[in-house]
């Protein structure tokens, strides 16, 4: 294992997290959990001015249900407003339990029961499991009738405004296998791509040339996939290269295209060295690479493998002499990163908002088992 270095002192300052969300904005949370996964979506406001909410895995109890209350409490989402029979009016739009690992959804049936007048629909990806926040997950499940379940597997895509989620894994070939123990639990993991604003047609002017693209922006949350569940997504979503023939001109082709291609990377599995693969981070490219992790846990993660491919995909220097960059100045964040100091500053969960092709990351400096706090918040300038 390799703990990430300490950032310099002066590359964070407080400004107002709230004021700086603006109505076309996507924000990402990826909240200090520890060793595990909990992640919002706050989207961006509708025709009615209206926000929803995606989470895509809870790892504990009070975290996330607390920063919904605090979205709350800032404007930045309605109050629960259940409809007739008690439906949910929607403000959560999706919950998805990415696998069956308590890491990721310890939380879950918390948020669930204390969010129910919210919560429209939630994924799992079909895996039994034996633990005890499995079923009780699936209890909560069972026991409430408005609820919308699905177990979405690879090439699906919805719809939520302007924001598009594709799913990613689990593959076709993988969820066959499942039967519980034909697939290694982590490899059975649901990771999503979320590209906002996306169009759903293709437009074209009365010449039928292509039109030209919004600042379209995407995050890729790759849940604990591994090498095996990777080398399907390699395979399902093709990269299109590049030409500078004529008839790839002809076509609009000349630029290629590429659906893994992301802004935003939360790194698989908390970067443990199955987690990621080289060619998959040089094909998503991305401008933030995140990792939820705690330094110095029983696990070994971040593992030294998974961070040094990483960085050679964002800085090759293989093939020459020298050192890489530091991580933060290579975009690549840890929710366990500490700022130097005597003694070192946690500097803990990360939001980033996105918006207009910029995309900016802030901080909360809370603990693994403490609420998000608005007030505290500070951006990257660094």
């Amino acid at each position: 294992m390799s703990a990430p270095a300490a950032i310099p002192a002066g590359k964070h300052t407080a400004q107002d997290f709230v004021a700086a969300i603006k109505p076309a904005h996507l924000v990402y949370f990826l909240c200090n959990v520890g060793d595990g996964d909990s992640q919002l979506l706050l989207l961006p406001e509708d025709a009615l001015g209206r926000r929803r909410i995606l989470v895509v895995d809870a790892a504990t109890k009070g975290k996330l249900p607390a920063l919904v209350d605090a979205l709350e409490a800032a404007g930045l989402v309605a109050a629960e407003a259940p409809g007739p029979d008690n439906r949910p009016d929607g403000s959560i739009a999706l919950v998805v339990a990415t696998h069956p690992h308590s890491d990721h959804i310890g939380g879950i049936a918390e948020l669930l029961q204390v969010h129910a007048g919210r919560v429209a629909e939630l994924w799992d990806p079909g895996y039994y499991h034996t633990t005890q926040d499995y079923h009780q997950l699936m209890a909560v499940v069972e026991s409430s009738p408005h609820l919308q379940y699905a177990q979405p597997s690879a090439g699906y895509r919805r719809w939520f405004g302007n924001a598009l989620v594709t799913v990613l894994s689990p593959a076709v070939g993988l969820r066959n296998r499942f039967d519980t123990y034909g697939t290694e639990i982590n490899d059975a993991s649901i990771s999503l791509r979320v590209e906002f604003p996306a169009a759903r047609a293709v437009k074209r002017d009365a010449g039928r040339r292509l039109l030209s693209k919004t600042n379209t922006m995407a995050l890729v949350l790759g849940a604990d996939a591994q090498t095996l569940s990777w080398s399907y997504v390699l395979t399902d979503f093709p990269e299109l290269h590049a030409s500078s023939s004529d008839a790839a001109k002809a076509i609009k082709a000349q630029t290629g295209t590429d659906l893994l291609a992301a802004k935003v990377l939360k790194v698989s599995h908390h970067a443990s060295k199955h987690g990621v693969n080289l060619e998959l981070v040089e094909r998503m490219s991305p401008a933030l690479t995140l990792v939820s992790s705690r330094a110095g846990g029983s696990y070994g993660f971040p593992h030294t493998v998974a961070q040094e491919l990483i960085r050679e995909a964002l800085e090759p220097v293989a093939s020459r002499a020298g050192t890489h960059k530091a991580d933060h100045e290579l975009g690549v964040f840890y929710t366990c990163d500490q700022e130097a100091g005597q003694p070192p500053r946690d500097l803990g969960s990360i939001a980033v908002v996105m918006g207009g092709g910029q995309a900016t990351v802030w901080r909360f400096g809370d603990a693994v088992g403490a609420k998000i706090d608005f007030a505290t918040a500070e951006r990257w300038t660094g």
